[in-house]
């Protein structure tokens, strides 16, 4: 009769339950440096939209990446958006500035520039591998 035999069997069950539960400041590195890299493309996609003779590279100075992991009901997140407000006499909120850019205001003739969202999709890629490259020290920190 045959006989089968585990050796180790138990650590790897306990360490696969562990990876379930992934702690928050690993969550946090891992969204900050998604973050970091979608706001350096929407940083480059304002300045490089936005230089028709009237843009003051504003609103890509103004792209800010929040701080604190926000709880969402998808999970959880960190916000990379246009921060503060403007200070060239009409001081209007930069995000503001940055929503009518991005979908326009026919009433007021500005086309519709969809940078924010063609910065985010062209970013996705090189975000998703670098929180993996987080990720992937985490594992290794945990000899997996």
């Amino acid at each position: 009769m045959a006989e089968l035999s585990t050796n180790g069997l138990d650590t790897l069950i306990s360490d696969l339950e562990e990876l379930t539960k992934i702690p928050d400041e690993v969550i946090l590195d891992m969204l900050t440096a998604e973050a970091e890299v979608v706001a350096e493309e929407q940083k480059t996609a304002f300045s490089t939209a936005y230089t028709k003779g009237y843009s003051k590279g504003i609103t890509a100075r103004s792209v800010t990446i929040g701080k604190k992991l926000k709880k969402t009901a998808e999970g959880r997140a960190i916000y990379v958006y246009p921060k503060g407000t403007r200070k060239d006499g009409n001081k209007r909120r930069t995000a503001d500035v940055a929503f009518v850019n991005e979908y326009g205001a026919a009433t007021r003739n500005i086309p519709k520039r969809l940078t924010i969202r063609t910065a985010n999709e062209k970013a996705a890629d090189p975000a998703l591998k670098a929180a993996a490259e987080v990720y992937d020290k985490y594992l290794k920190s945990k000899n997996l």
